[in-house]
């Protein structure tokens, strides 16, 4: 009986047995490190999905904008020019040139007032603004550099639509312009701004800026058979390019020069 009852205690203190399981505590350890790798593999992916989406938002608005950089800028319908001699053409020189230009396909708006016309006829360059707003007089707080021809008109180089830029101190820095076509009713004289449809000519006296350079450099207008290059470029957007050479005889008043 006392073997039994010793048996008994034996097997009790095996049941009750405090002593401590290695492979359990393994398996504890491993699901604590399994655990903290699902949560951490959570918060990476909130924070790439939140990376993600403002990506590509600025993805998206930086598409946009080079899209409309791309799309956006001036194109020249054709340049003409009036010979300074009605008479006898052939004796004459290029005075006054007219740029046509309309803004390109997909083209956002463009302000003419903020263009710059540049030009080079040999070997001197000039940079043109839009004429500035008049300070004093009849004009005051007016455009007179901005004239319309919607209507049509009979003479582009009528010296009405260049009476802002006849004089030299004018003339030499400042560009004129014309509305020859707004479909979209946007153009004014503080705000000319074209759109696709609309159609400006840009005025320039061309005597008054390449008259006065360098005593005697330059003969008061553009010659026959003389390169002149330049562009007209907008504030954003491609600008346009300028490139011709004059005819080597003029027998018109008004010369198509591109």
């Amino acid at each position: 009986m006392n073997r039994t009852i010793i048996r008994g205690v034996k097997g009790l203190k095996r049941v009750f047995s405090l002593k401590v399981n290695s492979k359990a505590d393994t398996g504890i350890g491993t699901l604590i490190v399994f655990i903290a790798m699902v949560l951490v593999a959570a918060v990476a992916a909130a924070v790439l999905i939140n990376t993600a989406g403002q990506l590509q938002t600025r993805a998206q608005t930086t598409g946009s904008q080079t899209t409309q950089q791309v799309a956006s800028g001036l194109g020249i319908q054709s340049i003409y020019g009036q010979d300074s001699n009605i008479s006898t053409p052939e004796a004459g020189l290029i005075e006054y040139m007219a740029i046509y230009v309309t803004p390109n396909a997909g083209s956002s708006p463009i302000n003419l007032g903020n263009v710059t016309v540049s030009l080079t006829y040999q070997g001197f360059s000039a940079s043109l603004t839009y004429g500035p707003e008049n300070g004093t007089g009849a004009h005051a707080n007016s455009y007179i550099s901005y004239h319309s021809a919607l209507g049509g008109t009979a003479n582009v180089f009528n010296l009405t639509y260049f009476s802002s830029i006849n004089g030299s101190k004018n003339g030499s820095t400042h560009f004129a312009l014309l509305g020859v076509s707004n479909s979209t009713k946007s153009i004014t004289g503080k705000y000319p701004v074209v759109q696709p449809g609309d159609e400006m000519a840009i005025l320039i006296n061309v005597s008054a800026v390449f008259g006065g350079k360098s005593s005697g450099a330059i003969n008061t207008g553009i010659a026959q058979g003389q390169e002149v290059s330049g562009k007209v470029s907008p504030q954003t957007g491609a600008p346009a390019a300028i490139s011709f050479t004059s005819p080597i005889a003029y027998t018109t008043r008004v010369i198509q020069l591109q």
